[in-house]
């Protein structure tokens, strides 16, 4: 019996087995991350009108580098938690009964990723949760408005522009007097923490870690028709580099004598992070002193350019028209190498293999830089921020702290898996590669926060990242190397990284 029939039945056979007790659950463990107390004031933070006229970042294929819960409803699965005990749970710390509100762009009540959290947090505080969905692109304006009208929501994600752009217009609530680092579900955490610092100040404890936002997708079947090394065993063995890549792709598209066969397509922008952070270097670092510091002019981000346009010139990465964000044939036909692509799009792969035995998509991170002695991987992070205004940071940070530890918690880990599984569909090898990288502290992690600046800079850090890998024939920079787009672009992005540096002084 093949390895891929036997993972589908082991994943059938999870779902129709596991049985879980979250009763037991250790309420200091989970509920020792809060400072508050039930006699504290609220506390009041200031809020200032932000301009209006700022506008969220253009949407990408999930509106953010950061690893966002799909936006999916799973209010059918089997993920239900009403079995939780509620005379076990004894919680460290009192609040208040409560109607949170929401605003974003899906159900946090009933998604997958957080419905575990959302239930654990409804069972044990008796507080619920009402969402106020909009579109990705809507989001900073109905925040600003609420804001300015003395109408906060309490809840609102971590986006590509959170940190610094709206952070620095003071659009969100200090949360230091709500949240302990020194507890078990943040454990390792703090280094992290502390890079989202704004002014001496922590606004965002992000709850989701993702060490490889963005992976390598490939027809494992395929590969093994043709002959090739599995990826992911090379992954396994320490030799996926930039050279075992080169040489793959090198060797799957000289494999078809038509010439039908293509290399790297995908989401081009990161997927060039990707490659330049396996340097262990990020194009904008956050020092330990809370400053924005660009590496554009490093000697390893530069190493990291010329191996891409390396790619692009040998044909081995291709931009193809119509395809970049969602095409899924190239990879299920066998007619591309890999396609670089965030992780929500191996949902709809293993939602495919359940309906074809044949089929057998796996992926892998970005490779290793030949140079480096190590993997070094682009982390994204996902968490929830509380608008400055809202009256229920205490509450809130209750619910951060239950989504924490939904992913420390063995009980509330297997109740999320569970739920996962049966919405998702992946097998049990795919799962558990693809859970393996949120375990931050396994793996070297790099922070690397090139899109927050303002809307322009942005898109123009896309623009040159897209262009190094792919010959996207953009009009501004069709033609030009990587050194070219980065001297033409430097002085702005350090003028405004300067401005930023300068709050607080």
């Amino acid at each position: 019996m093949s390895k891929r029939i036997l993972h589908r039945m082991s994943a059938c056979l999870l779902a129709a087995v596991v049985s879980l007790t979250i009763g037991g659950c250790d309420a200091k463990i989970s509920m020792n991350g809060l400072l508050v107390s039930h006699s504290e004031e609220e506390t009041q933070t200031d809020t200032s009108k932000a301009d209006k006229n700022e506008s969220s970042v253009p949407e990408t294929e999930t509106s953010s580098t950061v690893a966002a819960p799909e936006i999916t409803d799973s209010s059918e699965d089997a993920s239900s938690t009403d079995y939780i005990d509620n005379s076990d749970f004894s919680a460290g710390y009192e609040i208040e009964p409560a109607e949170l509100e929401y605003l974003g762009c899906y159900d946090i009540t009933t998604n997958a990723e957080v419905k575990a959290a959302y239930k654990y947090f409804t069972e044990n505080f008796d507080c619920t949760i009402k969402c106020t969905i909009v579109g990705s692109l809507q989001i900073l304006e109905k925040l600003t408005t609420a804001i300015s009208s003395g109408e906060s929501p309490d809840l609102v994600d971590y986006a590509d522009n959170t940190f610094p752009l709206v952070m620095s217009k003071n659009m969100y609530t200090p949360l230091d007097d709500y949240m302990d680092l020194s507890a078990p579900q943040w454990s390792g955490l703090e280094q992290y923490i502390n890079k989202y610092k704004w002014n001496g100040k922590n606004y965002y404890y992000p709850w989701s870690y993702n060490v490889s936002p963005y992976f390598l997708i490939y027809n494992r079947g395929v590969f093994e028709q043709i002959g090739l090394d599995d990826p992911k065993e090379l992954y396994d063995e320490g030799r996926w580099t930039w050279d075992a890549m080169a040489y793959t792709i090198r060797k799957f598209v000289d494999s078809d004598s038509d010439g039908n066969r293509t290399g790297l397509y995908g989401a081009t922008e990161y997927s060039a992070q990707a490659i330049i952070d396996s340097t262990g270097v990020p194009l904008i670092e956050i020092g330990e002193d809370g400053k924005l510091v660009s590496n554009f002019n490093n000697a390893s981000v530069d190493r990291a350019a010329n191996y891409m346009q390396s790619l692009k010139k040998e044909g081995l990465a291709k931009f193809q028209e119509g395809v970049i964000n969602v095409d899924e044939e190239p990879i299920v036909s066998g007619t591309a190498a890999f396609q670089g692509m965030g992780e929500w799009i191996i949902t709809s792969y293993a939602r495919k293999m359940t309906n074809d035995d044949a089929l057998d998509i796996f992926f892998v991170p970005f490779p290793r830089d030949t140079e480096a002695d190590e993997y070094y991987y682009s982390v994204s992070t996902f968490g929830y921020l509380v608008p400055a205004g809202s009256k229920l940071a205490k509450q809130a940070s209750v619910f951060i702290n239950c989504c924490r530890l939904s992913n420390t918690d063995e009980d509330l880990k297997a109740t999320a898996k569970t739920s996962i599984m049966k919405n998702k569909k992946y097998t049990d090898e795919q799962y558990d590669f693809l859970y393996s990288f949120k375990e931050i502290n396994n793996f070297h992690a790099v922070v690397d926060e090139p899109y927050g600046l303002d809307e322009t800079t942005a898109q123009i850090i896309k623009d040159i990242l897209g262009n190094t890998l792919f010959d996207l024939q953009n009009e501004t920079y069709a033609g030009q190397s990587w050194t070219q787009m980065r001297e033409a672009n430097i002085g702005s992005i350090n003028k405004l990284i300067k401005r930023y540096n300068s709050f607080g002084e």
